[in-house]
């Protein structure tokens, strides 16, 4: 059976997808009239890209436009499920923690553990959580405010 490949939108957006995907159940990412997995594939690494994509390229991959399709939708959904979840846990967990001492600063809350760190800015959460050990999608917010929110996956 051939293959269909789709672009993806956003090459930036890519390690997080692949992430993303591999919390959907099985249902949702084999066809079940094929048996074939929908996933994002990418090409030869590029290395010294600095900021940019990390390789030459990369497509959603599965039997069909529908099986694709069905997966996207429920990454779409999965990422909302994951910052309303992140959302909670500051609101209910951290918030009186970290206001007022961090009011300001930026909190990553890693979405698999709820393990959190802060940091001045994005990067030095993330560095944190990164030297914890941490290697799951990270969601930031600033502490205090209802802005700077951002979902981020871990760099291959």
């Amino acid at each position: 059976m051939a293959k269909v490949q789709i672009p993806p939108s956003e090459f930036t957006e890519i390690p997080r997808l692949r992430e993303i995907i591999k919390m959907l159940p099985e249902e949702i990412r084999v066809c079940s009239k094929h048996g074939e997995e929908v996933d994002i594939k990418v090409g030869k690494f590029l290395p010294n890209q600095g900021p940019g994509v990390p390789f030459a390229e990369a497509y959603w991959e599965g039997c069909s436009v529908e099986a694709i399709a069905r997966v996207i939708d429920a990454v779409r959904k999965k990422t909302l499920e994951l910052i309303d979840r992140a959302k909670q846990t500051y609101r209910e967990e951290l918030a009186g923690e970290l206001e007022p001492e961090h009011t300001g600063d930026i909190v990553a809350i890693e979405l698999g553990t709820g393990g959190y760190f802060v940091g001045k800015d994005e990067v030095e959460a993330a560095d944190k959580a990164r030297a914890a050990g941490h290697r799951g999608i990270l969601y930031f917010l600033r502490v205090g405010s209802p802005f700077t929110h951002c979902l981020m996956s871990p760099r291959q």
